[in-house]
């Protein structure tokens, strides 16, 4: 039996909105050989493809999902066919993901997630879903593949800016909270037993170098550098009784965990947005849409600003810093 983890983020550019960060946990009963060989896309290739058709689930880069229709449907159907439906409470908002707060409600940090109702699927239909997942669910089971688990980080603006302040760097934001999350899936691997796993993340922002940030959330482990260089810095360590290998890959989303992961963060990042622009619609009306991204931005934040100070809506709940 082996692991594979895949971690994601949906949003780091934008101004406004979350930033969300996705992870899967697959379990792999019979990876047969060397784990690093392993290509869930090959295993399941009756079921899953990179490019949609009505005979494969399309998983791959959410951008590029994304902007296949330009609305949620492909990313419901990966999200809603592979989630657990016993756990998954959507929105993101509402239960469905591991929130990057304690006791404090999301509403509490920005009042567009509150009063969301709207049930799920949105543009795709349940009778796509349910044949999705009838054939993916049948696949793994043949495969002796499990997707174990699925979390999310979901960080509010406010809470965004909360971390930003306290390490001053956007970079450094995004791979604190991922390795936070990396964090907790492998906490929920047995330890019964030594496992083979193996992590792959999307590089964050361009950097080369992890060393330094392995250390600091495995401060008892022993991280061996096996590749630092612009197409992927890789690691390996003894997490307890694991072999673990972790890789920070540019175009990481070309391994199928690490593209559902991504999938789930774009399909919360894009839902919260819905939320976003269907507030602001009712306190500004007429109001263009925006995905946050910085010139749209900074064009939204003018037409809400008399609204925001009626609101008494603070700057740093509204508008990411960095």
């Amino acid at each position: 039996m082996a692991y594979l983890i895949g971690v994601d983020e949906a949003g780091y550019g934008p101004n406004l909105g979350p930033l969300v960060i996705g992870g899967t946990l697959w379990r792999i009963e019979d990876p047969q050989g060397d784990l690093a060989a392993v290509d869930l896309y090959q295993r399941l290739q009756n079921v899953v493809g990179t490019k949609p058709s009505p005979q494969r689930l399309a998983i791959a880069d959410s951008k590029v999902i994304y902007a296949k229709r330009k609305d949620l449907s492909l990313l419901e159907e990966a999200v809603l066919a592979t989630c657990d439906r016993a756990k998954s409470v959507l929105p993101i908002w509402q239960g469905a993901c591991e929130v990057d707060f304690a006791d404090e409600a999301v509403g509490d940090h920005a009042p567009w997630y509150q009063g969301w109702e709207s049930p799920f699927p949105l543009h795709t239909t349940s009778e796509i879903v349910t044949r999705r997942r009838d054939g993916f669910s049948a696949c793994c089971d043949e495969e002796g593949i499990t997707l174990a688990d699925v979390q999310s980080m979901f960080l509010t603006a406010k809470r965004f800016n909360a971390r930003l302040v306290a390490c001053d760097n956007k970079s450094t934001v995004l791979s604190q909270a991922t390795m936070g999350l990396v964090c907790h899936l492998l906490q929920t691997i047995p330890t019964d037993q030594s496992q083979a796993i193996r992590i792959v993340c999307d590089k964050h922002g361009g950097r080369d170098y992890y060393l330094g940030l392995l250390q600091h959330f495995f401060p008892d482990v022993w991280w061996q550098p096996w590749e630092e260089s612009k197409a992927v810095s890789r690691y390996a360590a003894e997490v307890g009784p694991h072999q673990v290998t972790i890789e920070f890959r540019s175009k990481g989303e070309g391994f199928l965990p690490t593209a559902l992961a991504s999938i789930y963060a774009k399909f919360h990042r894009e839902v919260a947005m819905l939320a976003f622009n269907r507030y602001w619609a009712t306190h500004v009306p007429g109001i263009a849409e925006t995905a946050g991204y910085p010139v749209d931005a900074k064009r939204f934040a003018q037409e809400t600003e008399a609204a925001r100070k009626k609101l008494g809506i603070a700057w740093e709940t509204f508008w990411r810093l960095k």
